[in-house]
């Protein structure tokens, strides 16, 4: 593979071996978390300061770091290149991690890796076209924009334009870019009375495209879709109406002019000598973009990464002793789209360990929309994490959630009352009273776990020891220490 030759000869090393049965960490004195464990996804959740990220969170980092894997960290927090960057050399790792930064060595041209990259698919108009769909929904929810009756017109108008656009550079120029395709559609005509003004046509970057795309030799299916865009661009554009044509124009000039300048212009439009497969060779690529400081452009950065990614781990053939690789986002919750549940229904056979960190259930809400179907699309993202950490929360949306989770068992409770005679100095006196005992057993279906317990839980630091205290879950599992779906587990913080 090409980028191979980016990171020189390296030191040969035992190519290690991946067993799904191959135990990462130990949760008790007779359970293991395995590597089977880590391919079907973790959540973790926890209130700020619960030691999450301190606790179940480093123990998994290192479990995933030790046994080889390479992976994709997205980041919220200023601090996370830091402390990465010591897991790895705790981990032995230090020369495997990529920190792709402004002021770095490193690049990545999304759009011209789509472009090129090998594959059946490499250089399909709808994979570039879905880059901008992914960016757009990260910004949109960043913005509050969205919600509106006719939003689904205008993403299907934005992608229409997008595809027709990539197509005319692809045919024309035999390139793709976000300044490239910024010129092409703001040079569209805007009206059918301009497509035959010479001064358009002499000025217009979109008609020296149209002309080059169709002076250059073309196979019958792409003299078809050239067809289909000079269409577009001459008749179907030009005769939308001003208002409907410059809301189409916007919603992808609002998204692309993040790109067109400074630090992401130099990192994702400029060349590339990095792409997702390093990740596939054992390299950890972390995106040293954190949201508190780069904030939308951070965000939209780091969303494209990780969609990228995962299409590219979905394409590899599932054979023989696949390296693992790991996807880590911290603060999750502003990082996930709809495309996050449909990768997670397969991430397993791709041999994909994700690891969700977040505060609580709701984030998920809010993020993927109001309405039944946004809750419906955490629902099916956080079904497709089984296994799932559970520390000390004050949130009752939460702490319910992870009971029904857990579940209700037969439980038996005992009941007793004693009534004193109406007349006590009667009783006392041996005269008749009317005392009464009682007793009884109550059979109930009641939760294995009360939610107040997980708002009692330890969280770290000096007053604990440096004690995290959490609750695993696993659907499909009985523990051995518990013979339950759930356990108890206590994680050192880091002395």
């Amino acid at each position: 593979m090409w980028w191979r030759s980016v990171f020189g000869s390296e030191q040969p090393r035992r190519r290690p071996t991946w067993p799904l049965a191959l135990p990462l960490m130990p949760l008790s004195d007779v359970d293991a978390f395995t590597l089977a464990d880590a391919c079907e996804g973790v959540g973790i959740f926890g209130a700020t300061g619960s030691g999450k990220s301190s606790g179940s969170g480093r123990q998994l980092a290192l479990a995933y770091l030790r046994a080889g894997m390479g992976g994709l960290v997205l980041t919220a927090k200023p601090d996370e290149r830091a402390l990465w960057e010591r897991y790895c050399r705790d981990a032995g790792r230090a020369q495997d991690l990529i920190v792709f930064s402004p002021g770095g060595h490193w690049r990545f041209n999304f759009l011209d890796y789509e472009l090129h990259r090998s594959g059946a698919g490499g250089g399909l108009t709808e994979n570039i076209v879905n880059l901008f769909s992914e960016a757009c929904q990260v910004a949109e929810r960043q913005t509050g924009a969205g919600g509106r009756e006719d939003e689904g017109y205008w993403r299907r108008a934005m992608r229409q334009m997008v595809r027709n656009a990539s197509d005319i550079l692809m045919l024309g120029a035999g390139r793709v870019s976000i300044p490239d395709l910024y010129r092409l559609i703001v040079s569209l005509p805007t009206s059918h009375s301009q497509v035959g003004d010479a001064d358009w046509r002499n000025r217009s970057f979109a008609y020296a495209c149209l002309k080059a795309a169709d002076e250059r030799p073309k196979s019958a299916m792409r003299r078809d879709d050239y067809a289909l865009c000079a269409d577009y661009a001459l008749m179907e554009f030009p005769g939308l109406s001003e208002k409907t044509r410059s809301v189409i124009v916007s919603t992808f000039t609002s998204m692309a002019d993040v790109f067109q300048r400074g630090v992401p212009r130099e990192l994702f439009c400029t060349t590339t000598n990095i792409a997702p497969e390093a990740i596939e060779d054992g390299k950890i690529i972390l995106m040293d973009l954190s949201v508190k400081e780069f904030g939308e452009v951070g965000q939209l950065s780091q969303a494209l990464m990780k969609y990228v990614f995962m299409r590219s781990i979905e394409r590899r053939a599932p054979q023989g002793d696949l390296r693992p690789v790991f996807l880590w986002v911290d603060e999750s919750q502003l990082f996930t789209t709809d495309y996050d549940f449909m990768f997670q229904t397969t991430a397993r056979s791709a041999r994909v360990c994700t690891v969700y960190l977040t505060q609580n259930l709701s984030n998920y809400y809010a993020t993927l929309g109001a309405g039944e179907q946004g809750k419906a699309s955490a629902d099916s993202l956080l079904a497709n994490l089984n296994t799932k950490i559970f520390h000390a929360n004050g949130d009752p949306v939460t702490n319910d959630w992870a009971a029904s989770l857990i579940g209700r068992s037969r439980q038996y409770f005992v009941n007793a009352s004693n009534t004193q005679p109406a007349d006590v100095i009667a009783a006392l006196c041996g005269l008749a009273g009317n005392g009464q005992t009682s007793g009884g057993v109550s059979e109930v279906m009641e939760f294995e776990v009360q939610p107040r317990r997980f708002s009692s839980l330890r969280k770290g630091g000096v007053a604990n020891g440096g004690l995290v205290d959490a609750i695993v879950f696993q659907g499909g599992r009985r523990f051995a220490a518990t013979g339950k779906t759930w356990l108890p587990v206590t994680f050192q913080q880091q002395r």
